[in-house]
C-alpha cells in the first residue's frame, strides 16, 4: 500500500500561513506530528506535549480556532489535540492540519494510533477499528476480534477502502472529509464507515503513527 496523503480538512476553509515560511532558516525542519493538551491563554494557544515537559506557543490560526470552537465544551480551556505543523526557529508551532481534537477519551494515554496506519471509531453503538500491516482489527466495545486480512484500495477521490477478500464480510471506508462525532462533539479529520455482515456503522477516523510502505 502506498503512502496516502490526505488534503486539509474540508469542514473549514484552508488558511494561508504567514509569508515568513519562505524565509531561509526560519523553519527547524519538516512538518511534525505533535499531540498534547491544547490550552487557551490570554496570549493565544499553547500546547503541552504528551510525554514531555515541552510547552509550545502556537501561532494564530483561524483553522485551529474554528475547530476548537466546534470541539470544546462550554467553559473548557484545555482539550487533547493531535496535529501536524512546523516549528520555527523560535520554538513556535505553526499548525497545518488538525488530525483530532477530543474532549472525551484517554487523551495522552490513548495509544491506539501507535501501532496502526489508520484508526476509525464510533460511539453509538460503540465500535473501533484499526488498520495496520497485520490487517484489520475491530472492537464492538465488549469484544476485540482477531486481525483479518484485507485488500486495500485507494480511489481517485482520495477515499480508502479495506475489505476482506472475496466475501467483503468486513469492510472499512475512510473518506478525506472532516468529521465531528454527534455524541461527543469530538473532531477528526476523516469520516469513516464500518460494515460487518451487511450492518453499517458510521463514525470518524484519523491517521495512525505507522506510515504505510
Amino acid at each position: 500500500m502506498s503512502p496516502i496523503r490526505w488534503g486539509r480538512a474540508a469542514l473549514l476553509a484552508p488558511v494561508l500561513l504567514s509569508g515568513c515560511s519562505v524565509m531561509q532558516g526560519f523553519w527547524s525542519g519538516e512538518p511534525q506530528r505533535v499531540s498534547g493538551l491544547l490550552e487557551r491563554t490570554t496570549d493565544g494557544f499553547v500546547l503541552r506535549e504528551c510525554g514531555s515537559e515541552r510547552v509550545m506557543a502556537l501561532t494564530e490560526s483561524q483553522m485551529l480556532e474554528g475547530i476548537y470552537q466546534l470541539a470544546s465544551q462550554p467553559g473548557q480551556i484545555a482539550i487533547f489535540t493531535d496535529l501536524i505543523g512546523e516549528i520555527d526557529r523560535h520554538g513556535r508551532l505553526h499548525p497545518e492540519q488538525v488530525l483530532r481534537m477530543q474532549s472525551h477519551g484517554r487523551g495522552c494515554s490513548d495509544d491506539s494510533a501507535d501501532s496502526a496506519q489508520w484508526v476509525a471509531l464510533g460511539y453509538q453503538p460503540a465500535w473501533q477499528a484499526w488498520l495496520s500491516p497485520a490487517g484489520l482489527v475491530r472492537s464492538d466495545g465488549n469484544l476485540t476480534y482477531p486481525a483479518r486480512s484485507v485488500v486495500i484500495e485507494q480511489l481517485p477521490d482520495g477515499a480508502l477502502n479495506a475489505a476482506t477478500p472475496s466475501d467483503h464480510q468486513v469492510e472499512l471506508w475512510l473518506y478525506p472529509q472532516a468529521c465531528q462525532d454527534p455524541v461527543t462533539g469530538d473532531y477528526f479529520h476523516l469520516r469513516a464507515t464500518l460494515t460487518v455482515n451487511g450492518e453499517q456503522q458510521r463514525g470518524c477516523g484519523y491517521q495512525g503513527a505507522i506510515i504505510a510502505p
